[in-house]
């Protein structure tokens, strides 16, 4: 009776802790600024946006040989022509149940590519993944991207993979041989892992294999940054698989940056000024 009794207190306070986290998104007061190869973007705080009854969505589109994809929140096109490998900003789409369709971009009478009906919430973040499935069929998943700020000395990573053929994978720090994320299966994403900060080379590796399937070089994970590693492409023809990086920052990176100068200044008194 005993066991039973404290499994159900474990559950519970486990059960509280995550939707406890998940309720502090809406909450925040400071802007998100995201970071990719499609460039910067910065979205508004969430407790704004909240306020207006919006969540806040972006799209990635990794699948290879497509041509570029509208995205329709029912039958209102909220994201135009987004290419392979495109990250799009936060865009605020009304808070309620929506079915997302995928069509070829510019066929706008044309059937979708796939659909997905999915509740997203006020004040919150979203990431709609347009991905193949095992089959090469097209599939949009939306994930819950949950930014709050970070513990100070940790960075925080998950890993989405939307390889329809690499399997599962493991994602390694390469120069110190360290798994920061195992086991992410095809179409799946992981929760975020805190991670100490580290510069050099991140290698996709089949799950329990020492080889590199793809490598993101010269990476930088820095504490109080929230990364999001996205696998694309094909183990077996075009385009070859690869990694997109994702980085999001909660609060206005110029006022981390000097928040951190002062630190150390404090430390080590310097006499230069500091030009703003």
């Amino acid at each position: 009776m005993k066991v039973v009794v404290v499994k159900k207190l474990v559950l519970i306070l486990g059960l509280s802790l995550l939707f406890g986290a998940c309720s502090k998104e809406p909450k925040q007061t400071q802007t998100v600024t995201t970071k990719t190869d499609s460039g910067t973007s910065t979205a508004p705080p969430a407790k704004e946006v909240n306020q207006r009854n919006n969540a806040l969505v972006r799209v990635i589109n990794t699948v290879p040989g497509n041509p570029s994809i509208d995205i329709y929140a029912d039958d209102q096109k909220v994201f135009d022509a987004v290419s392979f490998k495109t990250v799009t900003p936060y865009k605020e789409i009304s808070e309620q149940r929506h079915t997302f369709r995928v069509k070829r971009a510019g066929q706008d009478s044309s059937q979708p590519l796939t659909e997905n009906s999915e509740s997203i919430g006020g004040g919150k973040h979203y990431t709609i993944v347009v991905m193949p499935d095992t089959n090469q069929k097209v599939q949009l998943r939306v994930v819950a991207d949950n930014l709050t700020p970070t513990s100070t000395d940790k960075a925080e990573v998950r890993v989405i993979n939307a390889s329809p053929d690499a399997g599962d994978v493991d994602v390694v720090a390469k120069q110190a041989n360290k798994k920061l994320i195992s086991d992410v299966g095809a179409g799946g994403e992981t929760s975020y892992s805190n991670v100490d900060p580290m510069t050099g080379s991140l290698e996709v590796r089949p799950e329990g294999k020492n080889n590199a399937i793809a490598i993101v070089e010269n990476t930088k994970l820095e504490k109080g940054k929230i990364y999001t590693i996205v696998v694309a492409g094909n183990m077996k023809g075009s385009p070859k698989l690869q990694a997109i990086m994702i980085e999001d920052q909660v609060g206005n990176p110029a006022t981390a940056s000097m928040t951190e100068k002062s630190a150390s200044q404090k430390k080590e008194p310097r006499t230069e000024k500091v030009k703003y």
